[in-house]
């Protein structure tokens, strides 16, 4: 197995001003400010003292400061009436390193069972015919890779390289995404390397073109930020404006009735800091909850270490937004090879494939880096099965639509107790996934209790069941000696096949029984609670 490079979390760095003395070391700030407030007034408020540097979300007024470490102006601006919030800006990297064993085939797809997903769809788009849009935040991409170059996102509202803000989002010429160090829609700046490409070729190369290899997608639209600098390392706050570029797209998608802005479903975060926590990032962790709140799920690698990220911490993995999904990597055997933690990782997937490389190249591509990509590409193909109910509800509830997915990726998981430190218990199944979503808006023939998973139990308990109408089923538990325990009550919108979730962490160990009880039947199960 590779060895993979360790991310050294640095809280504050030195930044120097070429207008002042070099003996002065400053700290860069990223503030949220209220959305009534502006920041002209917050500058003059604290004069020479704090440096504007620029702006990272307009729709969630966020900014970057500059101001003298010795001033300790963190704390001082978190008591301003304006300020929402602040953290630091902090240097992060990538989480993956070149994998030296060669795979002849793509085994990662034959281990997700991407044959029996791919017989519903092949992606591309919703069943009404929207583009499905997956955005891609890394280092640098490739644009005109033989494999790439017809699934790469362009903003039609925009006309290249005409200098001139055509769609007013405040970016100039951003037809090809967006360079969020270099102010550009070009994405060979900066230091060049393979990773976002292989990110890329994973997520989406094209399929069934006799070219290459097939990314989980064969249709797909890209679309790629890009934040090296020269020395191959970003900032956090090169991240939270790519994640705002990616918000304002599919805001603006939503509002316009899909004729402004794009259909991004997912964001792919392959990097991240070791041994970091979500309460010093308040701003980072709060976007995941603001881009779910339009219908965006986002995908994060853990660390390549072998560590407990419950315990030592991780970002963003840490962060808990329900539309948030933690990775980490699986092996060709289905061994847990990288971070876990039954709290902060969702679930695993696999990592070591053949995936596209710089110059039409093609290599091999793995670390919790390549894992990631996996999650972002089920994501998309399962938003283009083809089913109308499906797809007005990604149109009418994104937010429904959005934890939908990521429940039934999590329910779907192959279970392998090498992979039971993680919130699902297992490595990614596309094909059952797939299927789970074919099930939940097909018509079942009779009402049914059809599984009470997992047992035993130490949490959560999943009932599946199959309803032939929709309305409100009263579900019982009892014990062993008849007595009631909890009532719940399962809703459903028409007839389907599906699950629902209820916590029993604080119940007594034991034996239990499941009754669901339908207009014409009642249906009984056991479980094991420990």
């Amino acid at each position: 197995m590779h060895k993979i490079i360790r991310l050294l979390l640095l809280c504050t760095f030195p930044i120097f001003l070429f207008a002042q003395s070099s003996s002065t070391s400053y700290e860069e700030l990223i503030v949220m400010l209220s959305p009534n407030s502006d920041v002209e007034s917050l500058l003059a408020d604290y004069g020479a003292t704090l440096t504007y540097k620029k702006r990272l979300s307009t729709s969630l007024n966020i900014h970057l400061l500059s101001s003298p470490v010795a001033l300790n102006m963190s704390e001082k601006l978190q008591l301003h009436p304006s300020v929402q919030t602040v953290q630091k800006d902090a240097i992060i990297t990538w989480r993956n390193t070149p994998n030296d064993i060669l795979y002849d085939t793509q085994w990662a797809l034959d281990t997700i069972q991407i044959q029996q997903a791919w017989q519903y769809t092949t992606g591309g788009q919703t069943a009404l015919g929207d583009t499905i849009v997956c955005a891609v935040i890394d280092g640098s991409f490739y644009v005109s890779h033989e494999d790439l170059k017809d699934n790469i996102w362009h903003n039609h509202a925009e006309i290249p390289n005409n200098q001139i803000d055509d769609d007013n989002n405040g970016l100039i010429d951003d037809y090809t995404g967006w360079q969020l160090v270099y102010n550009t829609d070009r994405h060979d700046y900066g230091s060049i390397s393979n990773h976002g490409t292989s990110v890329l070729g994973i997520i989406g190369a094209k399929g069934n073109n006799s070219v290459g290899t097939s990314g989980i997608n064969w249709d797909i639209k890209l679309m790629l930020l890009s934040a090296h600098t020269a020395t191959e390392i970003t900032k956090i706050s090169n991240i939270i404006e790519g994640y705002s570029y990616a918000l304002d797209m599919r805001r603006a998608y939503n509002l316009s009735n899909g004729q402004k802005g794009a259909l991004v479903v997912s964001t792919n975060s392959s990097w991240g800091i070791d041994f970091a926590w979500a309460e010093n990032h308040p701003i980072w962790c709060a976007l995941y909850d603001s881009l779910g709140s339009v219908g965006i799920l986002s995908v994060a690698a853990t660390t390549n270490s072998d560590t407990n990220i419950d315990r030592y911490g991780d970002m963003p993995c840490s962060c808990t937004s329900a539309y948030l999904i933690g990775v980490s990597e699986s092996s060709k055997e289905d061994r847990q090879v990288a971070g876990y933690g039954h709290q902060f990782i969702d679930l695993f997937a696999p990592a070591a494939s053949k995936s596209t490389r710089w110059n039409d190249y093609y290599g091999d591509f793995g670390g919790t880096s390549g894992a990631a990509p996996h999650v972002t590409g089920a994501i998309a193909l399962l938003y283009s099965y083809p089913n109308d109910r499906w797809a007005a509800m990604v149109k009418n509830t994104p937010q429904q639509a959005a934890l939908l997915v990521k429940s039934i990726l999590i329910n779907s998981v192959d279970k392998k107790s090498s992979f039971e430190a993680s919130v699902s218990g297992g490595r990614l199944n596309l094909g059952r996934a797939m299927q789970e979503l074919a099930d939940y808006f097909s018509t079942p023939q009779e009402n049914n209790l059809l599984v009470v998973y997992p047992s035993p139990t130490s949490s959560y308990l999943h009932l599946k069941a199959s309803l032939t109408e929709q309305g409100t089923y009263p579900v019982r538990i009892y014990d062993t000696s008849g007595k009631l325990v909890a009532s719940w009550t399962i809703q459903t919108e028409a007839p389907t096949i599906r699950y629902w979730e209820f916590e029993v962490g604080d119940w007594a160990r034991g034996m239990y029984i499941v009754e669901l009880e339908t207009p014409t039947s009642k249906f009984v199960q056991k479980f094991v609670k420990y």
